[in-house]
């Protein structure tokens, strides 16, 4: 049993940009660039203690709730959600895609990378 106090999805969205079968071009490439403070980057360091968490897009600002897709592949490295778990405000298996989920990307860079570029014939969104 848990007492979470982090909000987040318990699934990823259908155009979860963290699932390898979402088609690029939802966000502009500008957008994750903005939204790399939230990961780890490839040269090793990870977000810093004030660095926000990758919200799901299907949520309201200022009513984010944690990307569940973000939690799976990589949420394990920002030190604010390792210690959200070590305080009970978030259940570990969240950390983990579960039984059913779809094949996610394993880092940020790679997920950027690859849904950042638009689709064939259609500009990507601001």
């Amino acid at each position: 049993m848990t007492n979470e106090t982090v909000p987040r999805r318990r699934f990823p969205y259908v155009r979860c940009p963290w699932k390898r079968e979402t088609p690029p071009g939802e966000f502009s490439a500008e957008r994750y660039e903005a939204l790399k403070c939230t990961s780890e980057q490839p040269d090793g360091i990870e977000p810093g203690l004030s660095a926000p968490m990758f919200a799901c897009h299907k949520t309201d600002e200022g009513a984010e709730e944690a990307c569940a897709g973000w939690l799976a592949a990589v949420g394990h490295r920002h030190i604010g959600v390792r210690l959200a778990v070590a305080h009970g405000r978030l259940d570990a298996a969240a950390l983990r895609p579960g039984e059913g989920w779809p094949e996610l990307f394993d880092a940020y860079e790679e997920m950027a990378a690859h849904q950042g570029r638009p689709r064939e014939g259609k500009e990507p969104h601001p």
